[in-house]
């Protein structure tokens, strides 16, 4: 058959069984796109599902093929929202909110993205009946798949609500930590070596870095630090489980842990993946008060390993905290965009919405 020949198909699966079985194909097609990040993998996915998959949500995931090529993939799932009459199907991204995803998207392959927010477009145009509204929260402000997806919409005359969404600072590695350290401000270098310095007193400081088979029991550790604060998160720490049962063998989840006299005081969780260490989660010891910000020790030293181990990134993902633009020097905005089916119910909601905005102008 003549390439120009070639059909366009859609394929839904909305079993955990069908996406069970999508692991090589899912994979081989995340690492020919530009969405590449950790939290598109299959095995993130996966395991969130297993755990967030609850009766008023079902899978919804669409695989775009062009012939028998897969040249994008949709990982969403539906979402009832709302009572009675007044209910409406939202489509939206798979890994949120429960567990604080970035950096989401269409996994398109490259060069392909044009063609895949097409036929995506035109499959919703086609199946009204699977939703209400699209809602892409945390999808990144650069997708190839939000501007064309977008210009699809506007070209037919249609509505969509684009807002933006959360920050997430960086850290653009140099090859060196001498060079890293001369970027920072002058303040910065100086209280990070006497921070370190004063830590000292207390007892001999290690930063431990457990990687591969070391996980799963370093992440009790962990779990420990972040409970003191944030009180129980069993079912976070149990979705993390999963995942990195998921991830046997490789170096994608790595727990840093500083510990003072055999004490852990500040602990972190981070994702490694096409050189990019982002940090997941912080953890720290708040009895421990010395006049020390550990937190960003542990934060400096797993820096500084970083770039040693070839990092070109290091991502604090979703959060305008303070002490992340300490270190930062760079960012990306992610952005939601809403878009309403033609039908009574959603454009309800739509104007629901439009009322709010307008009252927001109005009365503050």
């Amino acid at each position: 058959m003549n390439a120009m020949q070639l059909s366009y198909r859609i394929t839904v699966v909305d079993t955990v069984a069908g996406l069970e079985e999508l692991a090589k194909p899912w994979t081989d097609l995340l690492n020919e796109s530009r969405s590449n990040t950790i939290f598109l993998t299959w095995e993130w996915l996966l395991s969130w599902t297993e755990c967030f998959l609850k009766d008023d949500r079902r899978l919804f995931v669409l695989l775009v093929y062009r012939g028998n090529e897969l040249i994008g993939l949709a990982p969403w799932y539906i979402r009832h929202l709302g009572h009675g009459a007044c209910a409406i199907k939202q489509i939206g991204f798979l890994g949120g909110p429960e567990t604080g995803s970035d950096h989401l998207d269409i996994i398109a392959r490259r060069g392909k993205e044009k063609e895949v927010a097409r036929q995506i477009y035109q499959f919703l145009k086609r199946s009204p009946s699977y939703w209400d509204r699209v809602g892409l929260e945390g999808i990144s402000s650069e997708s190839l798949f939000l501007l064309y997806f977008s210009a699809e919409i506007e070209e037919e005359g249609r509505y969509a609500e684009f807002r933006h969404g959360a920050y997430c600072p960086s850290v653009a590695l140099p090859r060196t930590v001498e060079a890293f350290k001369a970027q920072l401000s002058a303040n910065r270098r100086q209280q990070f070596s006497r921070h370190l310095r004063l830590l000292g007193k207390e007892g001999e400081v290690r930063h431990h870095v457990y990687q591969f088979g070391d996980v799963a029991a370093s992440l009790e550790d962990l779990r420990q630090l972040y409970e003191q604060r944030w009180g129980d998160s069993a079912e976070l720490f149990h979705f993390l489980d999963r995942f990195v049962m998921r991830c046997e063998g490789r170096d994608w989840v790595q727990i840093d842990l500083v510990r003072v006299g055999g004490r852990n005081i500040a602990g972190l969780l981070h994702f490694n993946y096409s050189r990019v260490l982002s940090m997941y989660l912080m953890a720290v010891d708040h009895s421990f008060e010395k006049g020390i910000s550990v937190g960003n020790i542990v934060i400096g030293l797993s820096i500084e390993r970083a770039i040693g181990s070839g990092s070109t990134v290091y991502d604090f993902l979703k959060g305008t905290e303070d002490y992340k633009f300490h270190w930062s020097n760079d960012g990306k905005r992610e952005g939601q965009l809403f878009y309403y089916a033609k039908k009574p119910v959603p454009v309800m909601w739509m104007l629901g919405q439009c009322a709010k905005a307008v009252a927001k102008v109005l009365l503050r």
